[in-house]
């Protein structure tokens, strides 16, 4: 190869020689690099296999554990249909689910609900008649939480969930009349008052979960200060339910 370089002839050979040295050091230290960056490619490489292994064999464990997956669904389920306060809705919705149910499912099913469906009505059952009366008195009146007519569409949310109160808004307002209370005439629970309001989606949410209720941009202003007599009653019937030093 020296001799190569001295036949080219013109120049210095030694010159010549150390750059072709130094070209063929500069290529061997790309290659090196190339190796290098390839190696680190193929650690990657394996590493993402290893991971999307792992993550398949996660997927395909959830997807044979039928005990894991069919929790989540069955609890929520039973859930939903609890919360239906009419019996009947209740036992419909139960109809639509127990077919996709296996056999030995629809029995602890229909226990499950009617379980939740008691403890929800032992929930519900916070305040008494009493109770309720004597916290609606003392909150309708000029400058009080219920200072109109329409403002009992909130103790309407609200007592429907706490206390099973009759969902259909006239029924409402016939149980409120049941009530031993002294309201004035201008401030008492009137059903053309509510009527509209007590329709609004939100009405079927438990005010008690506000994390829970959904609402539309339409009902967001009515939904707001609906949120805010409930509240304030909420407040009220604590206050009043603490034991009298």
């Amino acid at each position: 190869m020296t001799q190569t370089i001295v036949n080219q002839g013109g120049g210095d050979p030694l010159e010549e020689a150390k750059a072709f040295v130094a070209k063929w050091m500069n290529c061997m230290g790309t290659v090196q690099e190339v190796l290098e960056e390839n190696e680190q490619l193929k650690q990657r490489v394996a590493s993402l296999e290893s991971e999307n292994a792992a993550l398949t064999e996660t997927v395909e464990q959830w997807k044979n554990n039928d005990e894991w997956s069919n929790r989540v669904t069955y609890d929520s389920v039973v859930e939903q249909i609890a919360a239906c306060e009419d019996a009947k809705e209740r036992d419909e919705a139960r109809k639509l689910i127990e077919p996709l149910l296996k056999k030995s499912q629809v029995t602890q099913f229909r226990r499950d609900i009617k379980r939740r469906v008691k403890e929800l009505n032992e929930e519900g059952d916070a305040y008494s008649d009493k109770l309720v009366a004597q916290v609606l008195e003392a909150s309708a009146g000029k400058g009080l939480i219920i200072d109109a007519k329409w403002k009992w569409a909130g103790a309407y949310w609200l007592l429907r969930w706490a206390c099973n109160y009759p969902v259909d808004a006239k029924d409402f307002c016939k149980k409120i009349g049941s009530l031993e209370m002294d309201i004035a005439a201008e401030y008492e629970c009137s059903y053309e008052s509510i009527r509209k309001i007590c329709t609004l989606s939100f009405m079927d949410y438990d005010p008690r979960r506000m994390d829970a209720v959904r609402v539309s941009k339409n009902d967001q202003g009515m939904f707001s200060q609906c949120r805010e007599i409930v509240l304030k009653l909420v407040d009220e019937f604590q206050k009043s339910s603490l034991p009298q030093e």
